[in-house]
């Protein structure tokens, strides 16, 4: 391909041509006028432009690879860390094949690494595709589909209201802020994300289903504290807008027995419902809930990865065992070989009190995709070890305290 030079892009005709490219990368529909309105009122100021565009030009100046990039506010181990996730990366199709990818990540990861992200994060078309550069699967959910009638035991025994103005979001954003800090990886939102719109809605719309209204109903207790919210859309039946499926977008509750009366109010809309599908949490299968359990569809859908840009900080965010403890552990980074070596780690308190690479033999050894989901908590040790490269020497009733699975 001769000499490619690879450099953030700056104007709004080049973030223009960065959008067209994808558009033909996806092979998805393109509205050049909508984009150049929307480029142009970036470039003055008009609106805020979040995103990073990084093209990929060859001799000629063509550009023939593109990766956007955008910041992401996160929480990991009780604390809300900053990182970044790779938006959309495509090349033309008829220059793949020639290592634009694998240049333009190499470029892209070391800048995000240089200034100090622990991790960043996609949305991969193929996993396999983006393994190659130490991504890994770091999202697991499991949609949950179960026929009305199976929530007939339930009862809601709170109030309920529908979000009907800024007063009742913001009561939204304060239960969804306390939950997101119990679990890793949770997108924090901006304050745009909770400005009630009218209409009951507020924020952006979902994207997988923006043409739908959203509905979003609040519970309260007693003394009218706000212990749990519900968002879902509507989905029209066979038969048409008369009957149909209740589509949860976002859920949270403060206990077991709030997300109880959350099926029960479900129970309640039955004359509009046939059925209801959840994407929750690994650890909430409704299968242990409902009375026909062998009729709750289920699967394990894989949507996001991540990737660790920096071992020894990542080691240094982690929440330990409150005892003193120390373990030495391998890391084996192939795309990113400064990674590559075997770290000393001492904590005390809970926290991190020395982390250094070492000389010394390794209780654990890893590769950077494994170790990935240790430091999230997707897998256990004993997880970890069923995958390819990992090898036990030692220290193992350390190392089963400190990787434990953990709520994401």
């Amino acid at each position: 391909m001769g000499n490619m030079v690879l450099r953030k892009l700056e104007t709004w005709q080049e973030w223009l041509e960065s959008d067209r490219l994808i558009a033909t990368a996806f092979l998805h529909g393109w509205d050049e006028k909508k984009a150049e309105e929307r480029f142009k009122a970036e470039a003055s100021g008009e609106k805020v432009r979040t995103d990073t565009s990084w093209g990929l030009f060859d001799e000629s100046g063509k550009m023939i690879s593109t990766i956007n990039t955008g910041p992401l506010r996160l929480t990991f181990e009780g604390r809300a860390i900053d990182s970044d996730e790779l938006h959309t990366v495509g090349s033309l199709p008829e220059n793949r094949g020639h290592g634009s990818i694998r240049q333009m990540m190499d470029t892209v990861l070391h800048y995000f690494k240089e200034k100090g992200d622990p991790f960043v994060f996609l949305t991969p078309f193929s996993f396999a595709f983006y393994r190659k550069f130490g991504f890994e699967l770091s999202a697991c959910e499991m949609p949950q589909n179960a026929k009305i009638d199976q929530f007939a035991s339930f009862t809601c025994d709170y109030r309920v209201k529908q979000v009907v103005s800024q007063e009742d979001t913001d009561l939204v954003r304060a239960l969804f802020e306390q939950n997101a800090y119990s679990r890793n990886l949770v997108e924090l939102k901006d304050d745009a994300a909770w400005q009630y719109k009218g209409n009951g809605e507020f924020g952006e719309r979902d994207w997988w289903f923006g043409d739908k209204q959203h509905y979003t109903y609040l519970f309260q207790d007693d003394a009218g504290t706000a212990v749990g919210y519900l968002t879902f859309v509507f989905n029209y039946g066979t038969n048409g807008p008369f009957i149909g499926s209740m589509q949860v977008i976002d859920v949270a509750y403060r206990s077991p027995e709030v997300f109880h009366s959350i099926l029960g109010f479900i129970y309640g809309m039955r004359a509009k419902l046939t059925d209801v599908t959840f994407t929750l949490p690994r650890e909430l299968d409704l299968s242990l809930l409902l009375p026909e359990c062998n009729k709750v569809e289920r699967k394990i859908s894989g949507h996001r990865m991540g990737r660790v840009l920096n071992v020894e900080r990542v080691l240094s965010l982690l929440r330990y065992p409150k005892e003193k403890g120390s373990f030495h552990i391998c890391i084996e980074d192939a795309f990113l070989p400064e990674n590559t070596g075997t770290y000393a780690v001492a904590y005390a308190d809970g926290c991190a009190v020395d982390v250094a690479q070492t000389d010394g033999e390794a209780d654990l050894s890893v590769t950077v995709e494994t170790f990935l989901q240790m430091a999230i908590g997707l897998v256990n040790l004993d997880g970890a070890l069923f995958r390819r490269g990992s090898r036990l020497y030692g220290n193992e009733e350390t190392l089963r305290k400190v990787f434990v699975r953990k709520m994401l």
